[in-house]
């Protein structure tokens, strides 16, 4: 990369988190112009699985909050998603992915620990959610700051891997050699925004379900994640 663009990247990294916002928005706008039909077509039957998985998430957080949990959680996953497929466009500045620099997955996992904690703040009660920081353990604030290293270290690792192994690649070989290593990054492309927003419904379970009480049932939490995990 030139240095007018090493220099530019705290700038390329906003913009083009904003750009896939606004394309998000610009998408979900059309999505939802047109009514539902009783005989779906190939796009509503995809949009209607889709909304499935994230309405099946928050009700394994809270039955009761669906409305309130699936949003969040719809919107860090096609955020994150939308971000990282921005390294398969073919244009200089778009095809950096602001997933690609620690800053945005810092950002994305401050977002999740921080509204998981408001979530749960807004269904327990703020004292309740408070007491969650304190107990049963005193050092459980240490334990939301690790989640958000590990959102974002493993967020970060995987897709930055990919797109300075693409840099390097492009460098040596422009042609051939980065298209099929662009093939094999849309396997994290797509994984990394799944593995984020179930270990964030993991995170949204514990601060919703105080210490003590059942969490219900089907809740993802970080054991039954292993094998994400290790991706």
């Amino acid at each position: 990369m030139s240095e007018l663009v090493t220099r530019s990247l705290p700038w390329i990294v906003i913009g083009n988190f904003l750009l896939v916002s606004v394309v998000l928005l610009i998408l979900g706008r059309m999505a939802t112009a047109q009514p539902l039909t009783e005989v779906p077509g190939a796009v509503q039957n995809v949009a209607e699985a889709v909304l499935d998985w994230f309405v099946e998430q928050a009700r394994a957080v809270d039955p009761q909050r669906v409305t309130l949990v699936a949003p969040f959680l719809a919107t860090l996953f096609l955020l994150i998603l939308g971000s990282n497929l921005l390294g398969i466009l073919p244009l200089p500045i778009l095809r950096i992915p602001p997933t690609a620099y620690f800053s945005g997955p810092l950002a994305l996992a401050l977002v999740a620990v921080v509204g998981a904690l408001v979530i749960g703040a807004r269904i327990r009660g703020v004292g309740a959610a408070g007491k969650h920081l304190f107990w049963p353990n005193p050092l459980q604030l240490v334990g939301e700051l690790s989640h958000t290293l590990s959102l974002s270290l493993r967020l970060y690792g995987n897709i930055g891997g990919e797109f300075l192994v693409v840099v390097l690649a492009t460098q040596a070989a422009p042609y051939g050699i980065p298209l099929i290593i662009h093939a094999f990054g849309l396997i994290p492309s797509v994984v990394q925004p799944l593995v984020f927003t179930l270990l964030t419904v993991s995170y949204l379970a514990t601060a919703v379900h105080a210490s003590g009480e059942a969490a219900p049932p089907n809740t993802q939490t970080p054991e039954s994640l292993g094998t994400a995990r290790a991706q």
